[in-house]
């Protein structure tokens, strides 16, 4: 599994709304193109603060999914609009995780 970790600054008092999005709209629409939701979590004492972690079965259909969110016009058209309106996209960090060879996780 490729795991992903993504956190988002959310703009001052736009985090209520910006859950509200991303329950509601974006992450349904990235796990039906095949993303898997691993969670999704605000910060306690920081409320601009957002993270969500998504996973892929390997780089190929990581590749495959992000594709089709990232080249669809409901992206575009829609749901980026609505994100940038409500986070600071240029401080999104993005990071990808690897599991250690641990307990199960599925």
């Amino acid at each position: 599994m490729i795991y992903e970790l993504r956190e988002y600054q959310i703009k001052p008092g736009c985090l209520e709304e910006f859950v509200r999005f991303m329950d509601e709209e974006l992450l349904p629409f990235q796990a039906g193109q095949g993303a898997t939701v691993v969670g999704s979590f605000t910060v306690p004492g920081d409320p601009g603060r957002y993270v969500w972690i998504r996973a892929f079965g390997d780089e190929k259909e990581r590749e495959r999914v992000c594709q089709a969110i990232y080249g669809s016009a409901e992206w575009e058209e829609r749901l980026l609009p609505k994100a940038a309106a409500l986070s600071e996209r240029s401080a999104a960090r993005i990071t990808p995780l690897e599991p250690t060879p641990g307990p199960t996780r599925e």
